[in-house]
């Protein structure tokens, strides 16, 4: 996770002056500082060094977030008064080649002093504790050349991991490093979790200490986290996965299952090669139990293959020319995400239709 300091960034805007409890003066600048979110009024203390984002999960506040590492653009916020070590700042807007006044990323911003920010929050996770956990490994499966699905127990006793569906766990390690894989079982079991992990050549979890695992092996889990779930909308719903990016999508496409409700999905799934494509007899029964109309996409296809070509976003965009009665929600690689993010906009779905889950090489 990429720890960024660059110059102070200070912004007061008309009303959105601090209160005066906030006790902005020289002599007052203690190691705490307060941090007042609009419109829902709520206040947080944040720790020396300590990023907003860090501090609102800590004290059970929850907003958008993903990557938590500044680059996936979920946790943007607005500045309206004090001052910040910002970190990386949000990406300019599609349509204007702008970054609005104001613009901070939750997870990079570092309180200097007492703070007013323009966040929402997410109502429906707020009190859901982050825990860290001891888990054992139950099983190492392979799904393809360079996928494994991991499941792990969850020691009884314990405490249980209390999940939305799509959300993710972080991997401690054993050198204090850790690594972010999303949750591809149902919550109806949070005993028992299952992760994807792709294998990265040279990857320090990936690559060595993953082939090194076995069963009844301990790994500590910290999570939930993320704000990646299958929100209560009526709208059709349109799944965007690349790669391991189907996992928080099976974990929704189970709970979905197993509270059996059905909603009208498609599902785009975007893999190199037809070899790349596993739980195909999972997916089978989404679609008979669920009625999900699932379409994989090839990148590079070989011969005989009769199915959609190409990127999965371009796949998507062939098929819907017109996304403004549709919802979204897109996980995988961060360049997909970001694609997904910069034309299905111009194709008129709105802002709060689109749902993001973007995975990136972790950074140490």
């Amino acid at each position: 996770m990429q720890t960024v300091r660059p110059s102070r960034l200070s912004f007061s805007r008309g009303s959105g002056q601090l209160p005066y409890v906030c006790g902005m003066v020289e002599n007052n600048q203690a190691l705490m500082k307060r941090v007042y979110f609009q419109p829902g009024g709520r206040e947080i203390t944040s720790r020396d060094g300590e990023t907003v984002l860090s501090a609102a999960l800590r004290q059970g506040l929850v907003f958008p977030h993903s990557c938590r590492s500044g680059n996936c653009d979920t946790c943007h916020a607005r500045l309206i008064s004090g001052e910040i070590a910002p970190g990386a700042t949000p990406q300019v807007e599609p349509d204007t080649h702008t970054r609005r006044p104001g613009a901070i990323l939750l997870c990079q911003a570092v309180p200097l002093s007492d703070v007013v920010i323009e966040a929402h929050e997410l109502e429906a996770m707020a009190g859901m504790q982050v825990r860290t956990l001891s888990a054992r490994v139950l099983d190492l499966e392979p799904l393809t050349r360079n996928v494994t699905a991991l499941t792990l127990g969850l020691a009884k006793g314990r405490g249980t991991l209390e999940f939305c569906a799509g959300q993710y766990v972080d991997l401690l390690l054993w050198d204090h490093r850790r690594r972010s894989y999303s949750i591809a079982s149902s919550p109806t079991d949070p005993e028992v979790i299952e992760l994807h992990v792709r294998r990265i050549p040279g990857g320090r979890f990936s690559d060595q200490e993953l082939r090194t695992l076995k069963p009844r092996n301990v790994l500590p889990v910290m999570g939930p986290l993320g704000t990646f779930f299958l929100r209560d909308d009526p709208r059709p719903t349109i799944f965007v996965a690349a790669g391991t990016g189907l996992a928080p999508v099976a974990a929704m496409m189970e709970d979905l299952r197993k509270r059996g409700t059905r909603r009208q999905i498609q599902l785009y799934w975007g893999v190199h090669s037809q070899e790349d494509l596993y739980r195909l007899d999972q997916i089978g029964i989404w679609e008979q139990e669920l009625g999900l109309e699932f379409a994989p996409v090839l990148s590079e296809p070989g011969p005989g293959w009769g199915g959609r070509c190409g990127l999965v976003h371009e796949a998507v965009l062939a098929e819907h020319a017109d996304l403004s009665r549709m919802q979204v929600y897109a996980s995988g690689y961060s360049e997909m995400v970001a694609a997904v993010r910069a034309s299905f906009l111009r194709h008129g779905l709105q802002a709060d239709a689109l749902h993001c889950e973007s995975f990136g090489h972790a950074v140490d």
